[in-house]
């Protein structure tokens, strides 16, 4: 444990928008435990409250660059912390706009840095950046003191960059007091959730073309979304699991063309929803379903499994490391028939009941928001050279 409080300043998002990193910002900056042993400070980087505005150039975007730095040279100078913690972006507009000046900012004060990326696509971004970008951001990370990715085997992410020793695994984590277990009786038999943007790199537009195919074999199957559409691509590019460059969708002509059809009765836009929305939604749902291209470690997949729900999904990310057939089933990111098997097979099975809670039961003893805050906090001592690794 650290002896006494060192200061950390946390930078990033919190909700609103209420996705996976301003969620887990949130989460770390109301930890009892971190707050008992650090002295926190906070800089906000989001001032757009809307995931479909995310990553728009505008006067806005101009106005909050200058409003960020300046907070950020005044919190070097009044509270002169010890480390900053900071979620860095996979794209070259957020490594231009702040990650690289994030980062010398904080040398040029003396503070360690202790990066985090929430994705997985980083490298692959990273090859198609012009030279000058990439050079900065080479010299930008070489300058970091540790590293946070979310799985083993995303350590290839910064390895070029940073000594192995200073790359950490840290898995996403969950709030298991609040998503309790489902009472079984309130689900709706096949009714398939999935959660999150409504984007090609989502897997969207392939989880329309398979509705048909599921509901020939299940007429009364109904897939829920919930989350924003949004045309265009903000970070990912590639398929994470095959590498290869993700064939752009349009989801509003996907969706235009499913409605068209007799299977619009199979579908359902949410939109967003609040949190208490969302928890209804996940209590009732019996198959989660992510389609997604690329992941760092899905928030949502934790939630539905946290409640005890199986799951449908692709091993991007750390779910390749730590989920497998045992949780539900498994299809490859563009692999529509895949899917649509293995949702037809998923729904086949009468144990899915006893799949779920399991789910429960897993994430509970290894991603409940007190083990990981723990972790993190061993994260932290080891990067301020408190601790050994």
């Amino acid at each position: 444990m650290i002896s006494s409080k060192k200061k950390v300043l946390f930078i990033g998002p919190i909700p609103p928008p209420f996705s996976g990193p301003e969620l887990s910002m949130h989460e770390f900056l109301n930890s009892k435990l971190l707050n008992e042993v650090l002295n926190i400070d906070f800089i906000q980087t989001n001032f757009r409250k809307s995931n479909k505005s995310k990553g728009k150039f505008g006067f806005l975007m101009v106005l909050n660059f200058f409003m960020f730095f300046s907070r950020l040279i005044y919190q070097f100078l009044i509270s002169k912390p010890d480390l900053v913690y900071y979620p860095v972006t996979p794209t070259q507009k957020g490594w231009l706009g702040r990650d690289v000046w994030t980062i010398l900012l904080a040398k040029v004060f003396k503070s360690r840095v202790l990066i985090h990326l929430r994705g997985s696509h980083f490298r692959l971004n990273y090859a198609n950046f012009n030279a000058l970008t990439r050079k900065l951001v080479h010299f930008s990370i070489k300058k970091v003191d540790g590293a946070i990715v979310q799985a083993n085997y995303l350590k290839e992410e910064f390895s070029p960059f940073i000594d192995d020793s200073r790359i950490f695994i840290l898995y996403q984590s969950i709030d298991t007091g609040y998503f309790n277990l489902k009472s079984y009786q309130d689900v709706k038999p096949m009714s398939i959730l999935c959660m999150g943007h409504l984007t090609k790199a989502k897997g969207y537009t392939d989880i329309l073309k398979i509705i048909p195919d599921v509901a020939e074999v299940y007429s009364n199957v109904e897939f829920l979304f919930a989350g924003e559409m949004r045309r265009g691509e903000r970070g990912v590019f590639y398929n994470q699991f095959t590498k290869e460059r993700i064939e752009y969708e349009d989801p509003y002509l996907a969706e235009e063309r499913l409605i068209k059809t007799a299977f619009r009765r199979n579908y359902k836009h949410l939109g967003l929803i609040s949190d208490n929305v969302k928890l209804k939604y996940l209590q009732t749902a019996d198959i989660f379903l992510s389609a997604s291209y690329s992941e760092g470690f899905s928030r949502s997949m934790l939630e539905a499994m946290s409640v005890g729900t199986p799951i449908v999904f692709t091993p991007v990310g750390a779910h390749r490391e730590v989920f497998d057939n045992a949780h539900g089933r498994v299809f490859l990111p563009g692999d529509t028939q895949g899917m649509a098997n293995a949702i037809i097979s998923i729904l086949k099975d009468e144990k899915r009941i006893m799949v779920g809670k399991h789910n429960r039961s897993y994430v509970k003893s290894r991603f409940d928001v007190v083990m990981i805050c723990q972790e993190f906090l061993r994260i932290v001592n080891i990067t301020l050279n408190e601790e050994s690794n």
